[in-house]
C-alpha cells in the first residue's frame, strides 16, 4: 500500500501524526510504503519522521519537491505544500498503480484496506462528498456534485492519462485569484463526472456536526450516512481554519488527533494549549463545555 502526504516544517508534525493514526489501525504496516513529499525540511524532522515510518516496519521515503513557480496569494492558508499532490505522478513508478492520498490535518480510525481495495472501475481517484457548503457556491467549477479533496484514492495510470496535474493547474493559473479552496477547486474542475463517492465515513468533515442539525435539502440523501459515519469514523478530518492543534480549538473530536500527536516526536498537551490562552477566550470555551461534551458523546472512540 502507498500512503502519500504533503507537509512543509510547519505541518511535518501534523503529518506524522496522520501517518502514526494510520499505521496503528493496519493490520500490516510493513506492507506500506509512506512518501512524503515537502518544499524541504531540517535533516533532524525528516531523520525523526522516517524513523517513526520505521518503528512500525513501514517503508518511507522523504521527496524534497523543486520551486512551483504560483502566485502564493492564490493558495491563502493552504500553503505551496497543498499543490505538491497534483504532481504526485512524478514520484512513482509506472509499476505503482494506486495510492491513497491524506490531509495532514486527519486522523485514521480504521484499517484503510478496503480504500486501497475500492473498485475505481473507470474513475480516476475515489473520495468524499464535501459538505461545508452548497456546491452553487463554488461559482468558477461546473460540477453537481463536489468532493472533498483531503482524502484521495488514486488511479495513478489513468491521472496520467487524463493529465490531471497539467490540465489542473492551468485550471489554477487562470482562476486562481477566484478560487475559494485552490487545489481541491481545480480538481473537482478537472474531475467532474470522473470520481467515485465513497461513503462519509472516510473523511468525516467537522460540518457534520452542523449538517445533521440543520438538514440541508441537498445533503438529505446523505443525512443517515453522516450520522453513522459519526458514530463509527475511518477517517476524521478536521476542516476550517482551526486545528487540534490551535488552543481555541472547540472540535468534539480534537482529543483523538492529540491522543495520536503523543505517539510522535511531537506531542500536542491540551492543558497546556489551554494555558497559552487568554482567560477571556478559556472562559469562552468553559461556556461551551457541555455542548462540546454532547457532540463527543455522538462517537465512541477511546485511546
Amino acid at each position: 500500500m502507498e500512503l502519500l502526504l504533503c507537509a512543509d516544517e510547519r505541518y511535518a508534525p501534523y503529518a506524522a501524526t496522520t501517518m502514526v493514526s494510520a499505521l496503528e489501525h493496519m493490520a500490516d504496516p510493513s506492507a506500506v510504503r509512506v512518501t512524503l513529499l515537502t518544499p524541504a525540511l531540517p535533516e533532524e524532522t525528516q531523520h525523526a519522521f522516517a524513523a517513526l515510518a520505521k518503528g512500525y516496519g513501514a517503508k518511507v521515503r522523504v521527496v524534497e519537491v523543486g520551486k512551483i513557480d504560483i502566485d502564493p496569494t492564490h493558495l491563502d492558508r493552504f500553503g505551496l505544500a497543498s499543490i505538491f499532490r497534483l504532481f504526485m505522478h512524478e514520484h512513482f513508478g509506472q509499476e505503482c498503480s494506486r495510492v491513497i492520498y491524506l490531509d495532514c490535518d486527519m486522523a485514521v480510525l480504521a484499517d484503510l484496506a478496503p480504500l486501497w481495495e475500492v473498485p475505481l472501475g473507470e474513475h480516476v481517484v475515489a473520495a468524499v462528498r464535501d459538505i461545508a457548503g452548497d456546491p452553487d457556491e463554488h461559482s468558477a467549477i461546473e460540477t453537481s456534485a463536489y468532493f472533498n479533496s483531503g482524502l484521495l484514492v488514486v488511479d495513478l495510470e489513468r491521472w496520467r492519462e487524463h493529465d490531471v496535474a497539467g490540465r489542473a493547474w492551468e485550471y489554477l493559473q487562470r482562476q486562481g485569484e477566484r478560487l475559494r479552496y485552490p487545489d481541491q477547486d481545480a480538481l473537482n474542475h478537472v474531475l467532474a463526472g470522473q470520481w467515485h463517492e465513497l461513503d462519509p465515513r472516510w473523511n468525516l468533515q467537522s460540518a457534520t456536526y452542523a449538517a445533521l442539525n440543520v438538514g440541508p435539502e441537498h445533503l438529505t440523501c446523505l443525512l443517515p450516512a453522516l450520522a453513522d459515519a459519526l458514530r463509527e469514523p475511518g477517517i476524521i478530518h478536521y476542516t476550517g481554519n482551526v486545528k487540534p492543534w490551535h488552543a481555541e480549538s472547540e472540535h468534539p473530536l480534537g482529543d483523538v488527533f492529540r491522543h495520536y500527536s503523543c505517539l510522535t516526536p511531537w506531542p500536542l498537551c491540551e492543558r497546556e494549549l489551554l494555558r497559552s490562552l487568554p482567560w477571556r477566550k478559556r472562559l469562552r470555551l468553559a461556556m461551551k463545555s457541555h455542548k462540546i461534551r454532547q457532540r463527543r458523546s455522538k462517537t465512541s472512540w477511546t485511546p
